[in-house]
């Protein structure tokens, strides 16, 4: 069974941050309302759900461009060297 989006969003977050205690000092909670939410006992209110959200989103957003850069350095790092052009000299 698929877990709750709510429960789903803290796991994220406690990813993203280092920790239950970490998550309950960004949001303001006690470390057992982050361990109650964990658990599928209780619920985040709507206005924590959504700092969450966004601590999400802007940590995927960051990741996505730091791939991407990565990604880029590398394909110049792996590009062939351009070949010399030969000039038409005419004698």
């Amino acid at each position: 069974m698929a877990k709750p989006v709510f429960r789903k969003s803290v796991e994220m977050a406690v990813e993203i941050l280092g920790g239950n205690d970490a998550v309950a000092r960004y949001l303001g909670v006690t470390p057992d309302d982050v361990l109650n939410w964990l658990a599928g006992t209780a619920e985040p209110a709507v206005d924590y759900f959504l700092r969450l959200v966004d601590l999400i989103e802007n940590s995927t957003v960051k990741a996505a461009r730091t791939a991407t850069v990565v990604r880029s350095r590398k394909d110049e790092t792996n590009a062939p060297m351009p070949k010399p052009r030969r000039s038409d000299q005419s004698a």
